[in-house]
């Protein structure tokens, strides 16, 4: 009796299968209605760059759309899809080039799927797309529109003075996508209302962000600026917006100090001080040396770094490094001689020609991303002001630039561009690349420059080695990227000095 069940229940689920399996093909080989639509989503689909996305497009009522026509397209280029599916297969011609490799219909043509799938997402492949679906007797269109978040870049922030105790701080990135939030923030992490912003769009609908912020400065206060798509898509930068200029009162106090202090003092006194000093110095140098590397805890380094009086020339010369120049990266207008030490300017009109869509510059060929760098630069040398004439370029500038950064003309030399450096030009005197320029008190007959990159605390600052005085300091150098010396010459060569 219990084998007769076993083989009565068996014969049931056979059944049920072989009525499934039927079913299944008579739902497959249903025909095509007349008329049917296409179902998508009502708002747009949103991905990220060189992502996967995919386009929904549905057909109803459901049936097998492989003998029809699928035609996804953009809106403004029906003639040339992004993909064609025609006669049983994916098309070759005619179909957008650059779409090739990157699309594929991956829904189930046999459910009545047709959506799109496309890699590796790119600006350009922002937009609205057309999904169109035909047969020999009706079409139907929908569309679907793609959109994206671009991430930009760092915020660069930079100190002007506003006029009336107060600085005028700008915040700039570019690279945006869809329109980002800026928000500016005390060290208290309170908001600061601004309205001050301004937007503007690059060739690829990429979106640039600049704001600008008068503020009072104090020695303990710092500003952040926030530019953000959402609390995950965001970057910040930070700066202690000190009044530019501040310096020249302690400047001038020191000096006077220091002459009654020279008038007083013997030469014996003198010579044995100067010896003191350089002892002193050698000894601060291999100490400084030996807690960045590490032989100290981070609580000690830290307090040497904090430490560091950037008015101080003889504190950062303790940081001094072998620069060279790289001749590769030359403007074809520049000559670099003595082993990567010199770089001068040729006037040649051959050779103007051909790089004039370049910045006359060359870099370095060492690069820094972290701790602290100083390297000295000859910038006018009386020895050489008969021979040069009137030959070469007017102005002359040195600094640093981010390794990244374009050097093609067309971009302006600003930290916004990634480069900070110090400017000079006949007629106009001395000046920072801040936008706008930041002028500089400085004597024109300066020879020689010293050029000090901190890391570590976001800063770059200049001093007049002949007086072993302090220029100017950014307070904006954003460690983002790794930075190159650059050095433009002028009427006179430019010459790096390595030795102490």
């Amino acid at each position: 009796m219990e084998t007769n069940r076993r083989i009565t229940r068996s014969g049931v689920l056979l059944r049920v299968l072989i009525l499934a399996a039927f079913t299944v093909t008579i739902t497959a080989q249903k025909p095509a209605p007349e008329v049917f639509t296409l179902t998508v989503p009502n708002g747009p689909i949103l991905t990220r760059l060189n992502a996967s996305v995919t386009l929904p497009c549905e057909l109803s009522p459901i049936f097998n759309v492989e003998p029809l026509e699928v035609r996804w397209y953009r809106s403004e280029n029906s003639n040339r899809p992004a993909l064609l599916y025609k006669d049983h297969k994916i098309q070759e011609a005619p179909v957008d080039p650059r779409y090739r490799g990157r699309v594929s219909l991956t829904g189930g043509l046999e459910r009545g799927n047709v959506s799109l799938t496309l890699e590796r997402v790119t600006v350009e492949d922002r937009g609205e797309y057309v999904c169109h679906v035909s047969n020999e007797r009706w079409y139907e269109k929908a569309n679907v529109y793609l959109s994206m978040n671009v991430t930009g870049s760092a915020p660069v922030l930079s100190v002007a003075s506003g006029g009336g105790g107060q600085v005028n701080v700008t915040c700039s990135s570019e690279g945006w996508s869809p329109q980002p939030k800026l928000t500016w923030r005390n060290k208290e992490e309170t908001e600061i209302k601004n309205e001050q912003v301004l937007f503007t769009s690059d060739s690829q609908g990429l979106l640039s962000v600049s704001s600008w912020l008068l503020y009072s400065p104090s020695d303990s206060d710092w500003l952040s600026c926030t530019i953000s798509l959402s609390e995950e898509e965001k970057r910040e930068s930070r700066v202690l917006p000190h009044k530019p200029g501040a310096w020249k009162e302690a400047f001038i106090v020191t000096l006077v100090l220091s002459l009654i202090l020279l008038c007083a003092l013997s030469t014996v006194v003198c010579i044995l001080l100067k010896h003191r000093d350089q002892m002193k110095l050698e000894q601060n140098k291999s100490e400084t040396k030996q807690l960045f590397k590490g032989t100290e805890n981070s609580l000690e380094k830290r307090t040497v770094k904090e430490g560091i009086n950037l008015e101080d020339w003889h504190q950062v010369k303790a940081f001094k490094e072998n620069i060279t120049m790289d001749e590769n990266t030359a403007h074809s207008d520049i000559r670099v001689t003595q082993e990567g030490k010199t770089a001068q300017y040729i006037k040649e009109k051959e050779m103007i020609k051909s790089s004039i869509q370049r910045h006359p510059h060359v870099l370095a060929n060492q690069s820094f991303g972290s701790e602290q760098h100083y390297w000295e630069v000859k910038v006018r040398d009386e020895t050489v002001d008969k021979e040069v004439g009137d030959c070469g370029q007017l102005s002359w500038y040195v600094g640093v630039s981010r390794d990244n950064a374009k050097r093609t003309s067309t971009v302006p030399v600003t930290p916004l561009h990634g480069f900070w450096t110090l400017f000079y030009e006949e007629g106009k005197g001395f000046h920072v690349n801040t936008d706008p320029p930041t002028s500089v008190h400085v004597r024109e007959d300066l020879s020689m420059i010293g050029v000090f990159l901190d890391c570590d605390n976001q800063s770059l600052s200049f001093y007049n080695v002949d007086t072993e005085s302090h220029i100017y300091t950014f307070c904006d150098v954003v460690t983002s990227h790794k930075f190159l010396p650059v050095f433009r010459p002028g009427q006179h060569p430019i010459t790096i000095l390595n030795e102490n």
